[in-house]
């Protein structure tokens, strides 16, 4: 199992974090090639210990795309996320408010699901020659409405902090790296939920202003008990600037090349072990020797740097049609032209989440998405109401089995009441119109005069 990593790895420090997107559409702030700089001061044999790494990857993703062709899997993989927005309070107004957040939170959901399920309409952008390669990774995320101490969450929370930002390289609390202030109370952040069975996204003020995000890859091996991607700081750091999707002359969207929400989409493919395709250790690859691992994203010489280029794009290393795969998304080209993942790496994302990857615990409980209240403080759960049908489309009957009903009400999931119904008196059958309601899980409360009882409806 590759956990089992030299020990030298342990010394990139903070290598493998990676900072995406640019501030413009012709500008990108990046502090990786630093980053692998110094690792390389630090650790003299970190790129031949980040090779082995790859290599033992890229053995168990081939296998896994073996077994997968075989078997033709296909069951999508549900994992939590959680947001913890830590900005000031006019920051916050900047973003709309908690209504805005709201917005934002959803915009991102959906932009995740679409391009970790090849299910974003611009794949129609995918140039035919690269079409066959459209990967997808079968990953739902779904915001956790169940928080560590079992309380309800909308999946978010959001944090007012003094803090004016937080810098990408310096800090005082954690390992002082890739924004761990904000990943702690003490230091005007957030801690993290459980590391190991949420997936945590910070979004906030990251400096210097320009980078868009940063995630942490897996914590490749405990070494003495100590590690430099401890599980403690596992997660994502998004500047609020890039958060969610937006169209040009929406409300506060200054980062044009981050429009599409895709920053996160990035940075979570990091999070899941992804490089860049121009290489693990390097934004400058003209030698063409780096490479990210994957045996279906052709070699590039350096990343595409916020722009829509025409298709083919050659460069010195892959030299012949149909070029490098500068619309992947992890390369650095503008939101709107990154339109795909590869299988191969479908594969290298799949064995981090299968049994023995460090992603592994993510699908281990589902309670953590679905939260129902425990039959407490005179609510009742699941015992009095009764739905059908359940799944249902257009319409459902509600029997509250009562004739004390005095409201029902139709609960999203980021905890809003989008749906009211008003039993008459004396009425215990209820029939509802659900179409205008989004497709997705609702929280049915059903209020009575001495109890409140909540069931769930699947509306699809």
């Amino acid at each position: 199992m590759y956990k089992k990593i030299t020990a030298a790895l342990l010394s990139i420090c903070t290598c493998s974090i990676a900072i995406a997107q640019s501030t413009t559409p012709t500008t990108i702030l990046d502090g990786w090639d630093v980053l692998m700089k110094n690792c390389e001061k630090r650790n003299p044999n970190f790129k031949a210990d980040l090779q082995v790494l790859n290599e033992q990857i890229a053995k168990k993703a081939a296998a896994y795309m073996q077994t997968n062709a075989a078997n033709k899997t296909t069951a999508v993989k549900e994992v939590p996320i959680v947001f913890h927005i830590v900005l000031t309070q006019s920051k916050i107004n900047q973003l709309g408010g908690a209504t805005g957040i709201a917005e934002r939170v959803q915009s991102q959901i959906d932009v995740l699901n679409k391009d970790f399920n090849a299910a974003n309409a611009d794949s129609s952008l995918i140039p035919a020659a690269f079409k066959p390669l459209y990967g997808n990774m079968g990953i739902k995320f779904s915001l956790a409405h169940k928080a560590p101490n079992g309380s309800y969450s909308p999946g978010y929370e959001i944090v007012t902090t003094t803090k004016s930002g937080f810098d990408i390289q310096s800090g005082t609390t954690g390992t002082g790296q890739f924004c761990s202030d904000a990943k702690f109370t003490s230091s005007g952040g957030a801690d993290a939920w459980d590391t190991k069975k949420y997936i945590n996204v910070w979004i906030t003020d990251i400096t210097p202003m320009g980078v868009g995000g940063v995630g942490t890859p897996p914590p490749y091996a405990i070494y003495g008990g100590t590690t430099q991607f401890p599980w403690n700081e596992q997660g994502i750091v998004i500047s609020y600037m890039a958060f969610g999707k937006r169209t040009n002359g929406s409300q506060f969207f200054p980062l044009q090349a981050a429009i599409a929400g895709r920053t996160l989409v990035h940075e979570m493919g990091h999070y899941f072990n992804l490089f860049h395709p121009f290489g693990m250790s390097t934004m400058d690859n003209k030698t063409c020797t780096d490479d990210d691992g994957v045996s279906d994203t052709p070699l590039e010489s350096g990343p595409t740097q916020s722009i829509c280029p025409s298709f083919p794009l050659l460069d010195t290393c892959t030299k012949t049609f149909p070029g490098v795969m500068y619309m992947n998304h992890m390369d650095y080209s503008a939101d709107t032209c990154r339109t795909m993942f590869s299988t191969g790496q479908v594969a290298r994302v799949s064995i981090e989440l299968a049994g023995g990857g460090f992603r592994d615990q993510l699908t281990s409980d589902p309670g953590l998405i679905y939260w129902w209240p425990s039959s407490v403080n005179n609510v009742a759960v699941n015992n009095e109401v009764a739905i059908y049908p359940n799944p249902a489309t257009n319409s459902c009957t509600i029997n509250c089995n009562d004739n004390t009903a005095r409201s029902i009400e139709f609960i999203n999931n980021l905890g809003q009441v989008v749906y009211t119904i008003t039993p008459v008196a004396n009425e215990t059958i209820v029939h509802a119109d659900l179409s205008n309601l989004a497709k997705g899980v609702y929280v049915i409360k059903c209020t009575f005069n001495n109890t409140i009882t909540t069931t769930k409806l699947l509306h699809y």
